[in-house]
């Protein structure tokens, strides 16, 4: 009997190394310890774990909980083509036939399946449910169609644990152009925006709306009109707690941010003089938390800038058989970067200057990358 209760002793851990290990274990394997005990599963729901977890996830230069999503600019469909996720270590480092893709889950305790993602930030994904009277207006051509009115339904999402919740809907809208969700440091808030019309006044006045998960309600923001509508229609990058698009409209290019904590619009010019032209476009990105300008000065050449204290220029990208398409741009332990290259993923070498081709199912023409995380929809 002494042995065993001495052999019982020697198995006591203390709460600060379990705790320490359990922060770095996946989030599906914290999951299945949180049935150990009471004591075990208040830790792994404690905010304090939930955001040491987190932090260990995004530290790791490694990307072992770094999932990539492989999805299509348009709405996504569980039904019939759902977008597919893999493993970012695999496609940076391993070969070919060890990349191995998985379906994403419909979101639970909820009947969603057609959607399009807005953003992506601490482990949520933010989407909006495809209503049946929204439609695609295309500003290239004006053309237009008189639906009726539908609620605009976003859903906050953790894949990695299945958990979803619904916003507030906005109620009478026909277009939805800008978007993007982020995150506030300050004041520890999730922030969500849409510019969005209706019947009445696409033409003439978008209207800039901001969802904070602090007052769990949308703001309208005043006098955005010139900010709210941009060409292209995309996705806002998020990097130091602002939005940033792409606005080159053959008017005027710059980039147009949103600060998410003062819920003001802004311009930056760019970095390098540019001519509109189809076949020589721009775009912004987000590079190692960082924003960034990628600028083809050829058919097959670009340009990679950094905004840190100013604009620097990192890397030029050569040889390259399709339009970039950011992001994602991810920078691996050795300094080789992830590229989205239309419908093709690369992985360029800076010290070769030479590419890699993950060979990934190539039906889906985005990409987005997301890090596992426990952070629950339902405490926002």
């Amino acid at each position: 009997m002494e042995i065993g209760k001495s052999r019982r002793k020697s198995l006591h851990l203390p709460e600060e190394t379990i705790e320490e290990i359990l922060s770095r274990l996946a989030v599906n394997s914290v999951l299945k310890f949180r049935c150990v005990s009471k004591s075990w599963g208040s830790l792994i729901d404690s905010e304090r774990f939930i955001k040491t977890h987190h932090q260990n996830s995004i530290k790791n230069p490694s990307f072992p909980q770094q999932r990539l999503i492989l999805k299509n600019y348009f709405f996504e469909h569980f039904d019939d083509w759902p977008p597919q996720c893999c493993s970012l270590l695999s496609v940076m480092s391993e070969p070919a036939n060890t990349i191995s893709l998985s379906p994403l889950a419909v979101p639970t305790n909820t009947t969603l399946m057609r959607f399009l993602i807005l953003g992506c930030y601490n482990g949520l994904l933010c989407i909006l449910e495809q209503p049946s009277g929204i439609y695609s207006w295309n500003p290239s051509t004006g053309f237009s169609r008189n639906l009726p009115e539908q609620p605009c339904r976003i859903h906050l999402w953790n894949p990695s644990t299945g958990i979803s919740k619904k916003l507030p809907e906005i109620s009478n809208v026909c277009y939805v152009h800008n978007f993007g969700f982020g995150w506030v440091e300050s004041s520890g808030e999730y922030k969500v925006f849409v510019s969005v019309a209706n019947l009445d006044n696409y033409e003439r006045k978008w209207v800039g709306k901001v969802y904070s998960s602090k007052t769990k309600s949308w703001k309208t923001i005043e006098r955005c009109e010139e900010y709210a509508y941009t060409y292209p229609c995309k996705e806002g990058m998020f990097a130091g707690g602002k939005l940033y698009w792409t606005n080159n409209n053959g008017y005027k290019e710059d980039i147009i941010f949103l600060d998410l904590k003062s819920e003001v619009f802004g311009r930056i010019k760019l970095p390098f003089d540019h001519e509109f032209c189809v076949e020589e476009p721009w775009f912004v990105g987000v590079l190692g938390g960082c924003l960034c300008a990628l600028d083809y000065v050829g058919t097959d050449v670009v340009q990679v800038w950094v905004m840190k204290k100013s604009w620097e220029k990192v890397v030029t990208l050569s040889h390259l058989l399709e339009l970039l398409q950011p992001p994602p741009l991810v920078v691996g332990l050795k300094g080789e970067i992830l590229v989205n290259c239309g419908f093709i993923l690369l992985v360029f070498d800076r010290q070769d200057n030479v590419f890699r081709c993950p060979e990934v199912c190539r039906r889906y023409s985005s990409t987005l990358v997301y890090v596992e995380s426990l952070v629950s929809p339902e405490d926002l």
